[in-house]
């Protein structure tokens, strides 16, 4: 892809992108115990500079497994209620690495009041629990999905790197592409 559409493809969905993002509360995440059993589960998050942080009680399954495997993959997905078709959901997904950020550090506390600004007063209560860790994901790769055939790949940073994916759905009898759900196949 040439420089200006490339220019203009990061004009158009490094905004929507963001307010997409901020739309989120909640991140889906990913994970891997250390026998390679997965596991799904969610956190409330906040977004630094360097990534998305969480504040997870290590009592719980998702927690044990990004210390016993640090790699996660998260989602912010489109509610169902709002979705124009459920089987194009927007979402912004990413693979990531995970760095557990020690207690009362810069981070720890840069972390902990912007938890705090979205969240409320219970972040002091949970920040305080010692069982509860911060973990940071730094996004490696990911993909934007706005609807039906309209998917992005997204850089860790997720507002430069886009390339629409080239490759469609398409139609069995006669190879043809698709790119409404509602068309007749």
């Amino acid at each position: 892809m040439n420089a200006v559409k490339q220019e203009r493809l990061q004009n158009r969905l490094g905004p929507e992108i963001k307010e997409f993002r901020q739309s989120c509360q909640t991140i889906q995440l990913a994970t891997v115990d250390a026998d390679g059993k997965p596991n799904v589960s969610y956190a409330p998050f906040a977004l630094l500079g360097d990534g998305y942080y969480v504040l997870i009680s290590q009592i719980a399954k998702h927690a044990r497994n990004l210390l016993a495997n640090p790699q996660v993959s998260l989602m912010m997905i489109e509610d169902e209620a709002s979705s124009k078709t459920i089987y194009a959901r927007k979402r912004l997904t990413f693979e990531a690495n995970v760095v557990v950020v020690e207690r009362e550090t810069e981070k720890w506390l840069a972390a902990v009041e912007e938890l705090k600004s979205r969240f409320g007063e219970i972040i002091d209560g949970l920040s305080g629990l010692e069982d509860f860790k911060m973990f940071r994901f730094e996004p490696t790769q990911g993909l934007f999905v706005k609807g039906f055939g309209q998917a992005f790949q997204v850089g860790g940073d997720d507002l430069v790197d886009f390339v629409h994916l080239q490759e469609g759905h398409r139609r069995i009898k006669d190879g043809s592409e698709v790119t409404q759900p509602t068309e007749e196949l």
